[in-house]
């Protein structure tokens, strides 16, 4: 009986690191359309144009709803050939430190959506600590370190491609309007309208489409960001990959109308974005 109980045991442990593993691997996978991938193809089609999306997690589209995917199957891939250049976690910072690798895609469009993380970071001390740890940061997270990133991300994308830049402002953490979340989103969103019309370079209104709907539908959601956004987040990757529970799903299921979490979009949220850029690359 003893040692039949240890097997059970010795099993359950196994599947649970297997999920674990499993888990971890499909979250962080590479995009088939990564720029390694694209570098490392032998041949490329000269004729059309590349865009080449930056970003983290929402751009990554694993643990997200792909709006890179969304754009790729509009334009059917005959004259623009669409690149995802996003990975889970980064802050601005990171994303200045892989920015030969984007450059070197010779991009003719590119898109930026970054600062979810640089937001999330800067609300309490333990967010603070954990991204200074996860993504190797050299100084605690702030507005100022923020600012001086995403200037110097667009300094280099224009000093050295000829591509055309938009950089959208953020989506809301959580759907709670008045909550200090979603209000770190919105200083953040200024600071990057701040920043493309100081630099001239094209700015598109994410944060501010996603407020007009959630304010039409006079939503109020029945999750806090305070009430352990994380166990939120890591709940619902895991019902994804191992359960197959679609992000709109899940989505459903915390009662919001735009994310799948606190930090992450469902389909509405992702054609949203894929809506904005698709305007901007044919006007």
């Amino acid at each position: 009986m003893i040692i039949r109980i240890i097997a059970l045991l010795v099993v359950l442990i196994v599947i649970i690191i297997f999920g674990i593993t499993y888990t971890i691997k499909q979250a962080q996978k590479s995009p088939f359309n990564s720029p390694a991938n694209f570098l490392g193809e032998s041949e490329q089609d000269n004729d059309q144009k590349t865009v080449v999306c930056v970003g983290a997690s929402i751009t990554h589209g694993q643990v997200s709803y792909n709006y890179v995917n969304i754009l790729s199957d509009r334009f059917g891939h005959d004259d623009y050939q669409f690149v995802n250049a996003g990975i889970n976690g980064n802050l601005a910072y990171n994303v200045v430190k892989r920015l030969d690798e984007i450059i070197k895609c010779d991009p003719d469009y590119v898109t930026v959506l970054i600062g979810t993380n640089d937001a999330n970071a800067s609300l309490s001390e333990k967010n603070s600590s954990r991204y200074m740890n996860d993504m190797a940061l050299p100084e605690k997270p702030n507005a100022g370190f923020f600012r001086r990133n995403i200037k110097e991300l667009i300094f280099q994308l224009k000093k050295q491609t000829n591509a055309k830049i938009a950089i959208l402002s953020l989506p809301p953490i959580g759907e709670e309007i008045k909550h200090i979340a979603w209000q770190r989103t919105k200083e953040y969103s200024d600071i990057i309208q701040g920043i493309a019309e100081a630099d001239n370079i094209d700015y598109l209104p994410l944060h501010e489409t996603i407020t007009e709907y959630i304010l039409l539908e006079d939503h109020r959601p029945k999750l806090s960001y305070d009430n352990g956004f994380r166990w939120i987040m890591i709940k619902g990757i895991f019902s994804h990959f191992l359960l197959g529970t679609s992000f709109d799903k899940i989505s459903a299921n915390n009662g919001f109308l735009i994310l799948t979490d606190f930090l992450h979009l469902n389909s509405r949220g992702a054609k949203m974005t894929a809506d904005l850029i698709e305007k901007w690359i044919l006007k």
